[in-house]
């Protein structure tokens, strides 16, 4: 049984990945693929992120009991994807933590290793990441971040001071190589697999040459709120309590499609920073290449970049007040008012009546929890 590991990284394209294994079931199977995720899921986040926290036995079982469904369909290969597994220390801390390089390095050489020894032995192991040229992972993950779970409060040189290493795209895959070896290990770059990289997945990961028979989820996954909405929501991510953070990440989706006239300008380092960023970088990128058989990232052309830069105004209090009058109306909706009710009652239940967690736990596990926020949605 072979087992193909897809460790991400973030803002690659990983949950349109996701999003087309999952509605793709069958037709994996019909070429002696499975793809393992939980149920009502599309990915495994969920059990790697139960992984980083509480130990290794909820992947192994994971893993084990897709192991057993795949040899019961004769399926040789099993695909496993959650972009968690890349800066696993990192990303558990949410980015907000003291540690040096060296100590998140040596604890993420410590998960990497737990996780591989969760995966039984006669499992033959293919972790597979894709990586971006990092300045833009950096602008990217940055506004996905503020849009998204950690709440940012910061601007992007905050957020490189926070994350700095994560860049060093050797550093850390070199430590996956050198736990599941050499040959088990391959990176690719998401700029050459542009315009498609679930056509370049399927191609050069699978070797299935035809995609033409797979169902095409119709998607745009982790859109970006526009750069008005985004910088209105990142002075506000200090009020907002963590549980909520995905209930306000809809919120606000949905105030940036009532703005009119909004700004788009998503390039959030100047010209001199971005240069001064890649040069620091090139000799890890270097080696990344060189000991990966990587092409080159895209050039950089600072005097280009120069001639066509327009730094982003700032959010003018016009368009501050359209958009909080904007959002103070989708709050007031009458889905997102049951929502919220519900996910603050079960909070509140955690803390004043602890011994009834396992019920809300039980909610959650049974899809009921799942049902209740669609029931909600339906008044949004």
């Amino acid at each position: 049984m072979r087992l193909i590991l897809h460790i991400g990284t973030h803002k690659t394209g990983s949950t349109a990945l996701q999003h087309f294994l999952s509605a793709n079931g069958k037709g994996l199977g019909d070429h002696g693929i499975c793809y393992a995720s939980p149920i009502h899921e599309f990915n495994f986040n969920s059990i790697a992120n139960t992984f980083l926290k509480d130990g290794s036995e909820k992947f192994r079982y994971f893993l084990l009991k897709n192991l057993g469904k795949a040899e019961r369909n004769g399926a040789h290969t099993i695909i496993a994807s959650s972009e968690n597994l890349y800066a696993m220390v990192r990303y558990l801390r949410r980015f907000k933590t003291e540690e040096t390089s060296a100590e998140a390095l040596a604890k993420e050489r410590h998960l990497i290793e737990r996780l591989r020894a969760a995966i039984p032995g006669h499992v033959e192991c293919h972790v597979l990441c894709y990586v971006r040229r990092p300045d833009h992972y950096l602008e990217s993950l940055y506004n996905q971040n503020v849009k998204r779970g950690d709440l940012l409060t910061g601007d992007v040189i905050d957020f490189l001071n926070a994350i700095n290493d994560i860049l060093d795209y050797h550093s850390y895959l070199s430590i996956w190589r050198d736990v599941f070896g050499s040959r088990a290990c391959s990176v690719r770059t998401y700029e050459a697999a542009l315009p498609n990289l679930i056509d370049d997945f399927v191609r050069h990961v699978l070797g299935i040459g035809d995609i033409s028979a797979f169902t095409q989820p119709h998607l745009r996954a982790n859109e970006r709120l526009s750069r008005d909405v985004l910088e209105y929501k990142r002075a506000r991510n200090e009020h907002i309590p963590y549980s909520e953070s995905k209930l306000e990440r809809r919120v606000y989706a949905m105030v940036d499609k009532r703005i009119t006239g909004t700004n788009n300008n998503h390039q959030y380092l100047a010209p001199d920073e971005r240069a001064a960023l890649l040069s620091r970088l090139e000799p890890c990128m270097e080696r990344l290449r060189r000991e990966f058989a990587l092409p080159p990232f895209p050039p950089f052309n600072l005097e280009a970049a120069k001639a066509s830069w327009q730094p982003y105004p700032g959010l003018s209090p016009e368009k501050r007040r359209e958009i909080e009058f904007h959002y103070n109306a989708v709050q007031r909706l009458i889905g997102f008012r049951l929502e919220r009710l519900l996910m603050r009652g079960a909070a509140l239940t955690r803390r004043r009546l602890p011994f009834l967690s396992w019920l809300l736990d039980f909610a959650r596990g049974s899809g009921i929890r799942r049902l209740l926020l669609e029931v909600t949605s339906r008044f949004q």
